[in-house]
């Protein structure tokens, strides 16, 4: 059964991956696509402005100054840094038109862009000689200060020929855009994607993690069923077989039994029968919850002591020491209830190894407070928030070294309960465990 367990979280941690990675691909693939789609409209909207008489006049400014001083690079009459100086002086203004040409030209549905030009090289050829009046990449214009992620929109060149110079001139730049928005709105179109696959993702787990739990416990309570049963049915071995063994020796003729015998056969039969009805007690009283009864006894130390040397009748082998307050106290509780609680207590206890219990009650900030601490073998921090479950015991199956039906501890914390009170249990492997009971008084 554990391993099939074991294999069912493998198949639904493999299942949530698998789902998570498909959720993924495809929430990819979205944002891509929004991605082209606003890509391809902003190459719409700068199809658009480049498309007017206005955008060809700031364009001319560049491109025919660039022409009138390639000639003059070509006489000899400027230098390279002369045509470079005259570039930056120019692109203030022509950045200035370019803005106010664009705020003109809006319409409701563009998005916000920045947009630019890069002069990349200008070629100068003359009788078949090549010349480079500029090569690299200097800002032409730009609307606005240009954010990190330029994008390009097209390359241009274009060749004048001027047939009297013989002149030839190969111009080559770059336009570009820039919107830094672009993952906020795909993202803001993607909320409702988003936001889903997010749910759809935790009501998965949390029904692979419900199912889980409960599938575990369930196997628990099967395990806890399985244990009381075995263990019911071994408690009842014993008395059935004592008693139907005396029943045999009573079935003989009385002359061929002792006065002595005869009484001692039925004495047993007696305490079989009394060990029955207590175990079929156990499990009934287990089933029914206790009605408090909150009528105000008076308790003294020497009843406590009573009902310990009681005890100690049958298990003459351990110590139990006895701490209280000399004065008598009184609480509102039963007394069998005081009683069923401190000799479950001591039972359970010797139960699990104890041969040296410590027995402490007192009366502190209006509560009644009953520990009982032992030396035996303590019981696993794993094991302790279960311990007051109904059936449940520590040696799960293990009918042979500490008899019972698991039903000692739950009957404690339902009677504590009905009073009002808490139990709480301190406990280490091997270092004994320290049950301490508080009621209100």
């Amino acid at each position: 059964m554990k391993r099939k367990i074991t294999l069912l979280i493998g198949a639904c941690i493999f299942t949530v991956i698998a789902l998570a990675t498909i959720q993924g691909y495809f929430i990819y693939n979205t944002y891509k696509l929004y991605e082209r789609e606003i890509n391809t409209s902003i190459k719409k909207q700068i199809a658009r402005l480049e498309d007017t008489e206005e955008w060809e006049k700031i364009n001319d400014t560049w491109s025919i100054h660039s022409k009138k001083y390639a000639k003059e690079y070509a006489k000899g009459d400027i230098t390279k840094p002369t045509f470079t100086k005259y570039l930056s002086i120019k692109r203030d203004s022509l950045s200035k038109a370019m803005k106010t040409y664009m705020k003109k030209m809006a319409q409701p549905e563009d998005y916000d862009i920045d947009y630019s030009i890069y002069l990349n090289s200008i070629t100068v050829i003359k009788g078949g000689k090549k010349n480079n009046l500029f090569d690299g990449k200097m800002l032409i214009l730009a609307n606005d200060t240009l954010k990190k992620n330029k994008i390009l929109s097209s390359m241009g060149r274009w060749e004048t020929k001027d047939s009297n110079d013989e002149l030839i001139l190969v111009v080559k730049s770059n336009r570009y855009y820039s919107f830094d928005e672009l993952q906020q709105i795909i993202i803001s179109k993607m909320a409702g994607l988003l936001l889903f696959s997010v749910l759809l993702m935790a009501f998965v787990v949390f029904l692979y993690y419900m199912s889980l739990k409960n599938l575990i416990s369930q196997k628990r309570i099967a395990d806890i069923k399985t244990d009381f049963v075995n263990n019911i049915t071994h408690e009842f071995q014993t008395p059935l077989a004592t008693m139907d063994i005396a029943i045999k020796t009573l079935q003989r003729k009385d002359k061929q039994m002792s006065p002595e015998h005869y009484n001692n056969t039925l004495a047993m039969v007696a305490r079989q029968n009394e060990r029955l009805q207590k175990l079929f007690r156990q499990v009934t009283e287990a089933s029914v919850a206790p009605i408090a009864n909150k009528d105000s006894i008076q308790v003294t130390s020497e009843e406590i002591k009573d009902m310990i040397d009681d005890f100690k009748l049958y298990k003459p082998d351990i110590t139990i020491e006895l701490t209280s307050q000399k004065e008598a106290f009184i609480i509102s509780m039963d007394r069998f209830h005081l009683n069923t609680i401190l000799i479950n207590l001591l039972d359970n206890a010797v139960k699990y190894g104890a041969n040296k219990i410590v027995t402490d009650l007192k009366i502190t900030a209006g509560n009644f407070i009953l520990s009982v601490k032992d030396n035996g073998k303590g019981i696993p921090v794993k094991e302790q928030a279960s311990i007051f479950d109904k059936f449940y015991r520590v040696e799960k199956g293990n009918i042979h070294n500490s008899k019972g039906l698991g039903l000692g501890l739950f009957y404690i914390k339902q009677l504590v309960q009905t009073y009002g009170g808490t139990i709480n249990v301190e406990s280490e492997e091997n270092k004994g465990s320290l049950f301490t009971i508080t009621i209100p008084v």
